[in-house]
């Protein structure tokens, strides 16, 4: 029995009290009434009122990407990231994913995030703006606003390099199965998918004091991390079980299971006596093997949340 199961009728609230979304366990009406609400959100006076904060938002369910459903931890450092920027936390949430290199996460956010943040936080005169060159492999994108105070305004890809930022540059590669690593936009709306990305990195570019040390997700992919956004409360010895043994996976089980079908036909033909099938007739001990087969099809591409971009 786990500890959280232990302490299950102490009062205690564990993680699956808040992964269920028990609310009159979670709610303690003395200190979940010190949080105020202002119009537009929580207001809070203290770091205990946005722990209790915290714990409401940790019961959402599927109003919060896996990796936080029930992560009180989690919920209360996107609530202090939403606190200081100044938007839902609800809507932070959705902008963000897991993750892994060698053992280390890292959040990755959506390149609507970093738009998000420009359009907020830097001091130009109008929203980003955007335009087209190219068709195509070809196509790009060139992401431009002007600060106030200067007449010209700034661009990204920087006049003269665009060429180096076209579609077919920048589209990232595909995986085994043929699916694109990374946004599915790159491939059903290259152009908004460009968009995203120039936007980010125009932010990069013109507004580091705004955008430091936050990566998109697409960034942390590029440079080795794969995205493992996923309930946290596995534990590393469950979730390697689950994995299977290092460097066996799928064509292993595969090959095992077809050998195992060949086998079991093999046997139950000797004892019924069967004869083999004509030429070019499949025998009924084919069957089987043919289910287990197709069943090998790698599996439809998920949508990326962006992101948004979800991420870019």
């Amino acid at each position: 029995m786990s500890s959280t199961d232990t302490h299950a009728d102490d009062g205690r609230v564990t993680r699956r009290d808040l992964a269920e979304g028990r609310i009159t366990k979670v709610l303690d009406p003395e200190r979940t009434g010190m949080v105020p609400v202002r119009d537009g959100g929580l207001r809070f006076d203290n770091a205990f009122q946005m722990a209790e904060a915290a714990k409401l938002m940790a019961t959402a369910g599927p109003l919060l990407p896996e990796w936080l459903q029930g992560n009180v931890g989690g919920c209360w450092a996107i609530i202090l990231r939403s606190n200081e920027i100044g938007i839902s936390p609800l809507t932070l949430a959705s902008m963000t994913f897991v993750t892994e290199k060698a053992g280390k996460q890292r959040i990755g956010y959506d390149s609507s995030y970093f738009r998000t943040l420009v359009e907020m936080y830097a001091p130009i005169k109008e929203r980003l703006a955007a335009r087209y060159e190219g068709d195509g492999d070809e196509l790009v994108c060139i992401v431009s606003a002007t600060f106030k105070g200067e007449s010209a305004p700034r661009q990204f890809p920087p006049k003269g390099t665009e060429k180096e930022f076209t579609l077919g540059k920048l589209r990232p590669e595909r995986n085994q199965y043929g699916q694109i690593k990374g946004s599915p936009l790159w491939d059903e709306k290259p152009a908004l998918q460009l968009f995203y990305a120039m936007s980010r990195d125009w932010a990069r570019m013109y507004c580091t004091d705004i955008v430091a040390g936050v990566y998109s997700k697409e960034e942390l992919i590029e440079s080795g991390f794969e995205d493992v956004t996923k309930p946290t409360d596995l534990s590393p010895r469950l979730r390697e079980r689950l994995r299977g043994p290092v460097g066996e996976g799928f064509e292993h089980t595969k090959s095992s299971i077809e050998a195992s079908i060949a086998a079991a036909s093999t046997v139950d033909a000797k004892m019924s006596g069967r004869q083999s099938a004509p030429a070019g007739q499949p025998a009924d001990g084919d069957a089987p093997a043919e289910a287990a087969s197709s069943s090998s099809s790698p599996p439809s591409p998920g949508d990326d949340a962006a992101t948004a971009d979800k991420a870019s």
